[in-house]
């Protein structure tokens, strides 16, 4: 495999060409530039930031990179692909797709910008439960943990909330977190020049270790 050498103009060209003109016909007439502008340099890239994963994940993570073609079966939307690519950092004990129901690092790449940190996004309710639960277990160290990204200038604290659940005796930025249906800490933007740098991924490792801590609380979580 190549070494990443930082996404190209072009990348971004053919995802929003993609966008606009979104079917088998022409992706066929561009399966070779597909390959070479996107495919090969995304996943040289994914490759390159998991050898840097013990930075955030505290020991080496499995990845998983999403496929070009979408699941149109049950959608009302049956454009053939995505027009836009991501990648996901998890723990190597999971399992095909069961990463999607524990904490991840991720990063998306889209033709008008990009979007990358932590988070949960398909987790079962018996594991918000026990998340819940860990946090009432000791409200004064998640606090600790929810004020530093709250602090942090990069991240922002994001997702689904459920309207029922709370606990009063919380403070108030814990309250925020303890009522998450998807639990996930966001940054991103439009397209700027760290894209287009080979630095990229040791860019990206950097700045997931601040979420490290908070990584390290939600993977303990145990579902009894």
């Amino acid at each position: 495999m190549k070494k990443f050498e930082g996404f190209k103009p072009e990348t971004i060209d053919f995802m929003w060409e993609l966008r606009m003109n979104n079917s088998k016909e022409w992706m066929d007439q561009n399966r070779d530039r597909y390959k070479e502008v996107l495919k090969d340099p995304f996943d040289a890239f994914a490759a390159e930031l998991a050898e840097l994963s013990p930075m955030f994940c505290g020991e080496k993570s499995k990845y998983s990179v999403s496929r070009i073609n979408r699941d149109i079966r049950y959608t009302k939307d049956k454009s053939p692909y995505r027009p836009n690519r991501w990648v996901v950092f998890y723990d190597e004990k999971y399992r095909g797709t069961e990463w999607k129901e524990h904490p991840s690092f991720y990063f998306e790449l889209m033709p008008e910008g990009y979007s990358h940190g932590l988070g949960m996004w398909c987790a079962k309710p018996s594991f918000l439960t026990a998340y819940r639960k860990k946090i009432d277990s000791n409200p004064a160290a998640f606090q600790r943990l929810a004020k530093k990204i709250d602090k942090d200038p990069l991240f922002r604290l994001e997702g689904e909330e459920y309207k029922k659940i709370k606990n009063e005796s919380l403070d108030p930025l814990s309250q925020l977190w303890y009522k998450k249906k998807d639990v996930l800490m966001v940054a991103g933007g439009e397209l700027e020049d760290i894209i287009f740098s080979p630095d990229l991924p040791q860019y990206l490792a950097k700045e997931w270790s601040r979420l490290k801590g908070m990584y390290g609380f939600l993977s303990e979580i145990e579902v009894e």
